[in-house]
């Protein structure tokens, strides 16, 4: 028998991107400069279509660029197999080859799906982040997750697929109903209560102009607001980009929010069950002495300022809650896994530097309770 290894160097990838107002030209500019492929597909849902997809797709025809829309119905319900396969098979009756460019514009939903499609069609091409939404703006954009739900849960399948580049057009935030620019502000302020007190105090110093959405300020602040925001993504990917244990800080307040997400059968929106889940985390942090009561008091209020709901629905049992954190696939050994805040900006370590440790479920399933009882009392 022989035996030999073969050492495959992976190439550096780099993602380029873009925060400002009316950025759809640049994204032709950018198309025409960097020459990723022959053939455009716009990927889009029901929603987005109607308000972005026609000025993107004349944009991009005005500068000799090919290019055609494809849309899936919108919701978190469609982020499945079926939509992948039914992009995939459009793709393929068009006889597109590798030389094809796929274009993401749309929230997280769209964001996953036409990053999952790039990342699988031809075995892969060049992907771009065009998203509307503050949740997708903040977080899904960029860092290479792409992936779609299941009847067993949230992403569980999916791909590390880096963008070629991120285009955030701060304008598209203004067409948002409130309920959703609020829920994508969570995954901003999350930045803020894992890495940046910078992050945490720009807000609060902000907060009117930012929730209000009216101020001459407005584009501005969400700029900047949205520039530290990516800083923090950007420092945490960059030193761990398959989440090793660094990156897992990022899906602080997930596990608890990923479960209420699914057991409300998405009927409550990613940053509103995050919003929980930041808080019951919080207050466990607290309880079992990874964190003080200040702490979670802190969290929980700007969460409540944000108008967000911080009471775990009554409709779900406890013992539900846990049973589906086991399915999240962040769960080790059998077990939920968690990540705790020292101080605002600060995540507790734990042995040999990890930033995650898990949870017996006897002991997940008594905080539960507790924190349930502060809403009774």
């Amino acid at each position: 028998m022989h035996n030999f290894t073969i050492k495959i160097k992976p190439k550096p990838e780099k993602c380029d991107v873009f925060v400002g107002t009316d950025l759809f030209e640049k994204i032709a500019e950018y198309l025409v400069e960097k020459k990723l492929g022959n053939y455009h597909v716009i990927i889009t849902d029901s929603k987005v279509k109607e308000l972005y997809a026609k000025t993107l797709l004349e944009r991009l025809q005005m500068r000799d660029l090919k290019a055609v829309v494809l849309d899936f119905p919108e919701g978190e319900a469609n982020k499945n197999r079926a939509t992948k396969a039914l992009l995939e098979d459009k793709m393929l009756k068009l006889g597109l080859g590798r030389d094809t460019v796929v274009i993401a514009l749309g929230g997280g939903v769209v964001g996953d799906v036409a990053g999952f499609v790039a990342s699988t069609y031809m075995r892969g091409v060049p992907c771009i982040q065009v998203p509307t939404t503050t949740v997708a703006q903040a977080d899904s954009s960029y860092g290479g997750k792409t992936g779609i739900d299941v009847t067993y849960g949230k992403n569980l399948l999916g791909t590390f697929h880096n963008p070629r580049a991120v285009f955030v057009d701060i304008n598209t935030l203004k067409t948002l109903d409130k309920k959703n620019y609020i829920n994508g502000l969570v995954e901003v302020i999350k930045h803020g209560f894992i890495k940046s007190k910078k992050l945490y105090d720009f807000f609060h110093e902000n907060k009117g102009s930012i929730l209000n959405r009216k101020a001459k300020e407005y584009s501005k602040v969400m700029e900047e607001l949205m520039l530290l925001s990516f800083n923090v993504k950007k420092e945490v990917i960059e030193k761990d980009h398959k989440e090793q244990n660094l990156r897992k800080i990022l899906n602080y307040g997930h596990t608890i929010g990923h479960a209420i997400e699914k057991l409300s059968n998405y009927t409550l929106l990613h940053g509103q069950a995050v919003a929980i889940g930041i808080a019951v985390e919080a207050f466990m942090a607290s309880k079992l002495g990874y964190g003080s009561k200040e702490i979670y008091q802190a969290q929980k209020n700007t969460l409540e300022l944000m108008g967000l709901a911080t009471k775990i629905p009554e409709k779900m049992s406890t013992k539900d809650i846990v049973t589906t954190t086991l399915l999240d696939k962040k769960a080790r050994k059998g077990l939920p896994e968690f990540i705790f805040l020292k101080n605002i900006g600060t995540v507790k370590r734990f042995v040999l530097d990890s930033v995650s440790i898990t949870l017996e479920l006897e002991v997940l399933e008594k905080m539960l309770n507790e924190y349930r009882k502060e809403f009774s009392s």
